[in-house]
């Protein structure tokens, strides 16, 4: 986990700001080269992510049989819940690896389900913060969100394909900018340290 707060940054000392800024400074790049990559080559990224889902999806589902069994003397309710969530893991990896097609338009409908939640609460939140500082924003933004859903929704089974792939991409240089600012948040922490112990 990183902490990006630069007053939370300043109780560190060098060794753990140093820590921070090595591993800011991968994950940095990693994200960006994954997210430039997503958007040249949206098709084929949309292979490798759907498989990386399913493979997680599986991992998820075989710890759910380990708990299973693993469980001891627990409630019948809570084996059948870990007997559910294995089924279903596994169900889900297994259609994510066969069909990365299905798999990343599973993913669009998900992120499509995110937006519209995310878009009603925002106008909700901008309507009840009516005329405070900001409320116009959380509006504007909340009907972009609905929006963006919305042709989401009405793309054919290939676009959506290629769309949830450039989205991701998106995101994954959107969060490398966020660890590019945690990198230079570490440099300016450690510079005033330097500068107050002299």
């Amino acid at each position: 986990m990183f902490i990006f707060n630069q007053q939370a940054l300043r109780t560190f000392n060098e060794k753990t700001l140093s820590h921070y800024k090595r591993h800011a400074t991968i994950m940095a790049v990693l994200l960006l080269v994954c997210g430039i990559c997503c958007l040249i080559y949206p098709i084929a990224a949309g292979v490798y992510l759907s498989y990386a889902t399913g493979f997680m999806f599986l991992v998820c589902g075989f710890y759910s049989i380990y708990s299973l069994f693993s469980a001891g003397k627990k409630q019948l309710k809570a084996k059948f819940t870990y007997a559910f969530f294995a089924i279903a893991w596994l169900l889900l990896g297994y259609c994510f690896l066969v069909n990365p097609v299905i798999g990343m338009n599973s993913l669009a409908m998900v992120f499509c389900c995110l937006f519209i939640l995310g878009g009603i609460f925002r106008v909700a939140s901008g309507v009840q913060m009516f005329r405070s500082p900001g409320y116009g924003w959380n509006i504007f933004i909340g009907i972009l969100d609905l929006l963006i859903a919305g042709v989401w929704l009405n793309m054919d089974p290939d676009k959506s394909y290629v769309f949830t792939s450039i989205f991701i991409g998106v995101e994954m240089i959107f969060s490398s900018l966020a660890f590019i600012s945690l990198r230079r948040n570490t440099n300016l922490v450690a510079t005033d340290k330097l500068a107050n112990n002299h």
